[in-house]
């Protein structure tokens, strides 16, 4: 028997040999198909990502409008949150947030509606306010009088239409600073509170007069004479809700 003949395979080893190559082939497919499944899985799970990210933020810009600018102040109470803060008080077109660390904090949203008025006030203000009053005590001694240094101590308040009023403070930036970053927020929510009034004004019902009514009811709800969600009820109603 040639040497040929002794590597030629019988009918049942080419068989085997066969076998054996599309288990092989089979296996490699299905390796692949798995491979390919994983990456368009990822792909699809990226894109899904992507669009509710996109949504997401979205869904946020459309609840806050376009920001108008911020500023790093302490929350000292006066909202929906009784405790102090250190964070970032930001104002958007629809509503005022607080955060801290980039998370706002719960209860410290304000709704542009519900603002009345923004009041900045410091030490310079009040600086200037008394030396008036020196000038008119002192005269020209008045200018060798020591007088108080100190005008990083500003004061941020909110005043809301149900009668609240929001604080905040920082003591880092003059109340002219907090102006400069808070002017076109100031200007906007300002404009906002005159078209609110003339609104008012032209129905014949002020913000004054409700807030009284919900201060009153209030007082009613305190005394057990009225339930929280007839509270609730008349408050909405009385702010237009």
């Amino acid at each position: 028997m040639g040497l040929f003949d002794k590597l030629k395979k019988t009918p049942e080893q080419e068989a085997k040999y066969q076998a054996r190559l599309a288990e092989i082939r089979d296996k490699r497919e299905a390796r692949l198909a798995r491979i390919n499944a994983a990456q368009t899985e990822r792909i699809t799970g990226v894109v899904a990502n992507e669009v509710d990210h996109t949504a997401q933020k979205a869904a946020i810009m459309e609840a806050r409008g376009n920001e108008l600018g911020s500023v790093k102040m302490n929350y000292l109470g006066g909202y929906d949150n009784p405790k102090r803060h250190s964070g970032k008080l930001s104002f958007y077109e629809k509503q005022i947030e607080f955060s801290q660390f980039g998370q706002i904090i719960d209860g410290l949203v304000i709704k542009a509606s519900d603002v009345r008025s923004i009041e900045i006030g410091g030490q310079q203000q009040n600086a200037s306010r008394v030396s008036l009053t020196r000038m008119a005590t002192l005269g020209v001694f008045s200018l060798a009088a020591p007088k108080r240094t100190k005008i990083k101590d500003t004061t941020l308040t909110i005043g809301l239409k149900d009668g609240r009023q929001a604080y905040f403070h920082t003591d880092i930036l003059t109340e002219f600073e907090v102006h400069g970053k808070l002017a076109n927020a100031i200007s906007y929510y300002q404009r906002l509170a005159q078209a609110s009034q003339q609104s008012v004004n032209s129905s014949g019902v002020s913000t004054d007069d409700n807030a009284r009514e919900i201060f009153k009811y209030d007082a009613l709800r305190k005394r057990g004479i009225i339930t929280e969600e007839e509270f609730q009820a008349k408050k909405k109603n009385l702010l237009g809700l």
